[in-house]
């Protein structure tokens, strides 16, 4: 590439980055001024808001129970007519199959996601972020831009949508580029505008919601025999994504005969439900990791609603919930974390450490996003913390045996259905050329319902990696 064109790719990176940092502000207004009319005007109760963009950090008043149960899932259901189930993992099979997704779907989307969330549903903000910043990135690359060029601007798209809703710049240039991968596998090429989206992005975001890192986590230095809380950390953390992934699955292949509407009308009932006995379980969580870090919540109450979180993530993901599940696995490993570091405080660093080296230890496992994830942490809270997310992050990646996104494998000829078991086939966010079930090859029929033991062919080789 001539000095002519990294110019030119550097200033296009830059000025998608400041548009999608101009949109993720909006969508931040729109999503809080929703929540608030319906979970703290309607409902009764409004989850406690990130430190880093002016939150309050206590919660008001218990739920009306029947507001909740009668409320929310005639609003998913609604949403369900509003939004299309097209997030993160149609752009990593879309990228891997050189395809797209289309405008209307990314917008409808956004919309549905606007709408669940804003409901209380426990995903993560950062897809509808992520999944717009792509589409203006392509927009803008494919109007503007050689095909040399245009290809590497969704990167500097995604990772705009990411830094700003995580308020970490660096960790989600990173997270943009390296979740298109299951391995230790970079776009190397991507990661330079990738880099200049998300500090483009972050410079406009944080000029409406704030540059302080999303959560007020301040660790201390570890000691050298907190390295082996840390491997144990990481094992655990194996075992919880193992747990997650597994109840995504099992929640499809039981969810195979519902279609579209009554499923999100079933999730809205399952998180209405579940927030009438235990509402911290509202929104993506991530804020209870910084609550919990201090002795104001018992040990006990945080085991629970980490459980409690795991099983409904599971639930709601694997009923087809719009969002993303990267701030709730953060969520979830700094939840863990923080009760093991509390009820062995003799082996273990202060909680704020270990809630940052549980956090990027999840998310390594079931993301497979290593070093986005140890970047993230560090934003987070400080590169302190590196002593003991390196070994308990790589720990976790090596342990966990499966992935969120399944999709990350479309380079290969074929794929195991076993992560899409329950979909039909015309859910999935790829396009097949048949299915070998029994030994015999079946037509790709949009109704077919997906079984554990097939096998998925795929219509052509994945891209290489640059």
């Amino acid at each position: 590439m001539d000095r002519r064109h990294v110019l030119t790719l550097i200033a296009y990176s830059a000025g998608l980055g400041l548009l999608v940092g101009l949109v993720a502000a909006s969508f931040t207004w729109l999503l809080y001024q929703v929540q608030e009319y319906v979970l703290g005007y309607l409902v009764g109760y409004l989850p406690p808001g990130y430190s880093g963009e002016n939150g309050l950090l206590h919660t008001f008043r218990n739920p009306h129970p029947w507001v909740l149960l009668l409320l929310l899932p005639l609003l998913f259901a609604g949403a369900s007519l509003l939004g299309h189930n097209r997030g993160l993992a149609k752009i990593i099979a879309a990228y891997h199959q050189t395809a797209r997704a289309t405008l209307r779907e990314k917008l409808r989307y956004a919309l549905g996601s606007l709408v669940e969330l804003g409901a209380g549903s426990p995903m993560g903000r950062e897809g509808p972020m992520a999944v717009l910043g792509d589409w203006m990135g392509d927009a803008l690359g494919r109007r503007f831009l050689p095909a040399d060029l245009a290809r590497h601007l969704p990167f500097a798209g995604l990772a705009a949508g990411f830094a700003a809703a995580f308020h970490a710049p660096v960790g989600g240039a990173l997270l943009a580029v390296e979740i298109f991968f299951p391995g230790l596998v970079l776009a190397i090429a991507s990661l330079g505008p990738a880099l200049i989206g998300a500090l483009a992005g972050f410079t406009v975001y944080g000029a409406f919601w704030g540059y302080e890192p999303l959560l007020s986590l301040q660790p201390l230095p570890p000691r050298w025999y907190h390295l082996g809380f840390a491997l144990l950390l990481g094992a655990l953390m194996a075992a919880v994504g193992t747990l997650l992934v597994h109840a995504v699955r099992a929640v499809r292949r039981a969810s195979a005969g519902l279609s579209f509407m009554p499923r999100h009308a079933l999730l809205g009932l399952i998180v209405a439900a579940v927030a009438a006995l235990l509402p911290q379980t509202l929104g993506d969580g991530l804020v209870w990791v910084e609550l919990g870090s201090t002795p104001i919540l018992p040990v006990a109450f945080l085991v629970l609603l980490a459980a409690v979180r795991t099983l409904l993530l599971g639930l709601v993901y694997g009923l087809g919930g719009y969002g993303a599940l990267i701030g709730p696995t953060l969520a979830l490993g700094g939840l863990y974390a923080v009760a093991l570091a509390r009820a062995l405080p003799a082996y273990a660093p202060d909680a704020e450490a270990a809630a940052l080296v549980g956090m990027g230890a999840l998310l390594a496992g079931v993301v497979r996003t290593p070093f986005a994830a140890l970047l993230l942490v560090s934003e987070f809270g400080g590169y302190a913390v590196l002593p003991l997310a390196l070994p308990a992050i790589f720990v976790a990646y090596v342990l966990t045996p499966v992935q969120v996104f399944p999709e990350q494998n479309l380079a290969a000829e074929s794929i195991a259905a076993a992560p899409f078991a329950g979909l039909r086939v015309g859910e999935l966010t790829f396009e097949i050329r048949g299915i070998v079930r029994d030994g015999r090859e079946l037509a790709a029929d949009r109704e077919l319902v997906l079984e554990a033991d097939d096998r998925l062919l795929l219509p052509r080789r994945g891209l290489r990696v640059e």
